[in-house]
């Protein structure tokens, strides 16, 4: 339920960024060019923006958990890794740049009642070193 729940937020997000109203969307151009926005909105386009990157792993301590639930961020900030985390253990974990077939892959899980297990080290617990979806 909860995986349904986060694949209809992912998707009413990404209906909502292609159907900006004309009216809105020249608002914010217009907040853009404010003098406090407009200097921040540089200050962003100059810096560099780190990179998320799975850390070194650890294949001798590996432990795995099922997803209670999924938070798949679609569209990254420019600059920035596509992300897929799971909830697993009471815990967010993320799994950095994921293909576009493990993004679809776990939204239907999710949608059709699979189990999602995310694999991690437990060295290092907030990253996940692999998916793997179950059929019943």
């Amino acid at each position: 339920m909860r995986g349904m729940q986060g694949m209809q937020g992912a998707q009413g997000m990404q209906g909502a960024q292609q159907h900006v109203p004309p009216h809105l969307q020249q608002q914010l151009q217009q907040l853009g060019q404010r003098p406090p926005y407009q200097q921040l909105l540089q200050q962003l386009g100059q810096e560099n923006v780190p990179q998320a990157q799975a850390p070194e792993i650890s294949t001798q301590a590996v432990a795995s958990g099922v997803a209670m639930s999924f938070w798949d961020v679609i569209q990254p900030l420019p600059g920035q890794s596509s992300v897929l985390y799971l909830m697993i253990d009471n815990a967010w974990k993320a799994f950095i740049n994921p293909s576009q077939q493990t993004h679809d892959a776990v939204q239907e899980a999710f949608a059709f009642g699979q189990q999602v297990i995310g694999y991690y080290d437990t060295t290092n617990p907030s990253y996940l070193v692999a998916i793997v979806i179950t059929t019943k």
